[in-house]
């Protein structure tokens, strides 16, 4: 009886710890804001990516973090505006410079 009462708890223990990791791994998408650096450019001028509000509207995780053009850390004006500016002209979204390029303050 006590080897059941013990496999029952272990059970219970794995099944808790791993609904929990599912929550945690579940809540976390990423920072809410990325600034991307841009390498190749003559006047680097950095974009802002809201990254939250990307998410919030639906847009699938995989659209650009499984993109040909994504590669995380290396980003060129060519590869941002092939995955950026395209999917925006797609969706009907701003492609003004100063969507993802914002002025200094």
């Amino acid at each position: 009886m006590k080897k059941v009462i013990v496999l029952g708890v272990a059970v219970a223990f794995l099944c808790t710890a791993g609904l929990v990791s599912m929550t945690i791994a579940e809540e976390d998408k990423g920072p809410a804001e990325i600034t991307i650096e841009i390498k190749d450019s003559e006047k680097p001028k950095p974009a802002v990516f809201p990254h939250a509000a990307h998410q919030e509207r639906g847009v699938e995780c995989d659209k650009c973090h499984k993109s040909e053009f994504y590669t995380q850390g290396a980003w060129t004006k060519d590869s941002g505006h092939k995955l950026c500016k395209d999917c925006h002209k797609a969706e009907g979204a701003p492609v003004k410079c100063g969507t993802c390029h914002p002025k200094k303050k």
